[in-house]
C-alpha cells in the first residue's frame, strides 16, 4: 500500500476514534439529563421528521429496529420523546416533548458551528473536489452499513 493511501486511512481511523470518544461522553443540553451522542442524534432526527415512526427512524439513522427501540425507551423514560399510536397499534409515531425541544434547540448551536466550519471548507473547494468527497462519503457509508449488517 502506498504511503499516501496509508496516511488517508490512518486519518480516517483517527476521525472515527475521536468520534467514538465524543459518543461515549454524555452531556447535559439544558434539561439536567446526561445524553449520549446517539440519544442526541435520535432527538434531532425526530425533530426534523415530524410524525416519524420507529421503523422509518431506524432506516434514516442506519441502525436496527432493536437499537432504535432501546434508544427511544431511554428517551421516553427521560421524558424527552412521546410515543403515540395513530390508527394502528403496531405503528408508533414519535414526537419531542417540551423537554425534548429544549435539547433540540440547545444542540442547534453546535450544529451551526459544524455547518459554519464545513461551509468555509465548501466555499474554498472546487466542484470536482466536492463531487469526489460526496462520492467518497457515500461509498464509506455504504461500506460501514454492510459491516453493521454483518455484525
Amino acid at each position: 500500500m502506498n504511503n499516501e493511501l496509508q496516511n488517508l486511512i490512518d486519518l480516517f481511523l483517527k476521525i472515527l476514534h475521536l468520534y467514538s470518544i465524543i459518543g461515549r461522553k454524555p452531556k447535559d443540553y439544558g434539561t439536567g439529563d446526561l445524553l449520549y451522542f446517539t440519544e442526541l442524534h435520535t432527538i434531532t432526527m425526530v425533530a426534523k421528521n415530524k410524525e416519524i415512526n420507529m421503523t422509518q427512524l431506524a432506516e434514516i439513522m442506519g441502525v436496527t429496529k432493536g437499537a432504535i427501540s432501546q434508544t427511544i425507551r431511554k428517551l421516553v423514560d427521560k421524558n424527552l420523546i412521546h410515543k403515540s399510536n395513530i390508527n394502528n397499534r403496531k405503528e408508533i409515531n414519535l414526537k419531542l416533548s417540551e423537554k425534548g425541544m429544549i435539547v433540540y434547540k440547545s444542540q442547534e448551536s453546535f450544529q451551526k458551528e459544524i455547518f459554519t466550519f464545513a461551509g468555509t471548507l465548501y466555499e474554498k473547494a472546487l466542484p470536482a473536489d466536492i463531487d469526489m468527497v460526496g462520492r467518497l462519503f457515500h461509498a464509506i457509508a455504504e461500506n460501514m452499513q454492510e459491516r453493521v449488517k454483518a455484525l
